[in-house]
């Protein structure tokens, strides 16, 4: 138990020596500056904090490597350091993007898949490096587990995405017209424990480790695996789109689960995985921009105001105000653009009770007392562009 216990120990200071845990800050710093700054340029003030791209994800993330770690050391399956070097390098490379559509898992054990696939083919004198032979060894099998796994994370991030979640844009439609889109960015990152060769851990089963890269006696590390995705939504409401993504995600999860198991069986199957893995991602944001493609949820309403956003631990967010829905009145004054309803807002005095049309069509009241720190808006951001001189300021 002793031998254990300390691998265990030296596998989270191994944790140190990947990249994983640098590029998913490094990302997220970068990120999330970028986002302050469009959001500033657009609304006039900061919306989300930074590194909301991450808030959220940490419970079901830890749950996923809390699995991950069960299959990779009790289950007996090996990583080897050079392969988790080349995982990485493969996520720097699609970080470079600015897109977090790459950091699927799909993508990145995908591309690395494909990488050890044409090892083979590489000239003579690389063959020799021992790094080379150990990719070479690598069983594909490993990598379509942690997909599979991954995958499923990847479903319940998006699946539990509430319209708070995601980040609302300005931006000008085809017919010039000023339209509100919103961005789905979740960064995730998955620790979990795996073997890899060399350490004081020996076999204690004959079967043991199932999946191996070689070596006799195995260690242990602390993998900070990266998780991300991103998706726009410009014609259905965030929540819809996101929770539809979420479960083809799922559906694709399972059906990867199933050709991973079938691999142990039949380890051309792996390379099946791989293949079906990626395809099916295509066709899920495939599907996705088709649904797209009709006319814009936020954009001028003839009946009320469309709620863009809603700046998080505002006002708004405390009457319970959420993206997508429709402001009708102000203590009983109709409001048809982000002037009228600052003008009826102004005039209300110390209360405001407002008159709020959801997605289902349901009217509901919402109403709050007036402080004189709140934001002028209440913290809300609207489609078009504020026609008053300032766009940020108080009572």
């Amino acid at each position: 138990m002793g031998v254990w216990s300390m691998e265990f120990i030296e596998g989270i200071g191994r944790m140190f020596s990947l990249p994983f845990l640098y590029i998913a800050v490094g990302m997220v710093v970068w990120l999330s500056a970028k986002r302050i700054k469009q959001e500033r340029s657009a609304f006039g003030t900061r919306v989300f904090d930074r590194f909301s791209e991450w808030k959220g994800t940490w419970s079901t993330a830890l749950s996923s490597g809390i699995l991950l770690s069960v299959a990779g050391v009790a289950g007996g399956i090996v990583l080897s350091f050079p392969l988790l070097i080349l995982i990485a390098g493969v996520l720097l490379l699609v970080s470079l993007t600015g897109r977090l559509t790459w950091h699927s898992s799909v993508y990145t054990l995908g591309i690395t898949a494909l990488f050890l696939l044409v090892l083979p083919f590489l000239p003579g004198e690389w063959q020799d490096y021992s790094w080379i032979e150990t990719l070479q060894e690598t069983p594909l099998t490993g990598i379509t587990v942690l997909m599979s796994v991954l995958l499923f994370t990847e479903s319940l991030l998006l699946l539990k995405t509430t319209p708070s979640d995601t980040f609302p844009e300005r931006t000008k439609g085809r017919r010039g017209m000023w339209i509100g889109q919103h961005r789905g960015r979740r960064l995730a990152i998955v620790p979990f424990f795996a073997l890899i060769p060399g350490g004081a851990v020996e076999p204690f089963a004959s079967w043991w480790p199932l999946i191996s890269i070689g070596g006799e006696s195995f260690g242990i590390v602390l993998v900070p695996f990266v998780l991300g995705m991103e998706w726009l939504v410009r014609g259905q409401s965030p929540e819809t789109a996101s929770k539809t993504i979420g479960r083809h995600t799922f559906l694709a999860a399972v059906l990867i689960l199933m050709l991973t198991i079938g691999s142990f069986f039949f380890e051309p199957l792996a390379l099946a995985v791989v293949a079906v893995g990626i395809i099916a991602r295509e066709l899920i944001y495939t599907g996705h921009r088709a649904r797209e493609n009709k006319t814009p949820f936020f954009s001028s309403h003839p009946q009320g105001v469309r709620i863009l956003g809603v700046i998080p631990n505002s006002s708004a967010a405390q009457m319970g105000l959420i993206p997508g829905e429709l402001i009708m009145r102000v203590n009983n004054i109709p409001v048809r653009s982000e002037s009228q309803f600052y003008e009826a807002l102004q005039n209300t005095g110390a209360f405001a009770k407002i008159e709020v049309c959801d997605e289902r069509g349901e009217n509901r009241y919402v109403q709050r007392a007036l402080y004189e720190s709140d934001h002028y808006e209440l913290g809300l951001v609207f489609v078009e562009p504020p026609t008053h001189e300032t766009s940020v300021g108080f009572f």
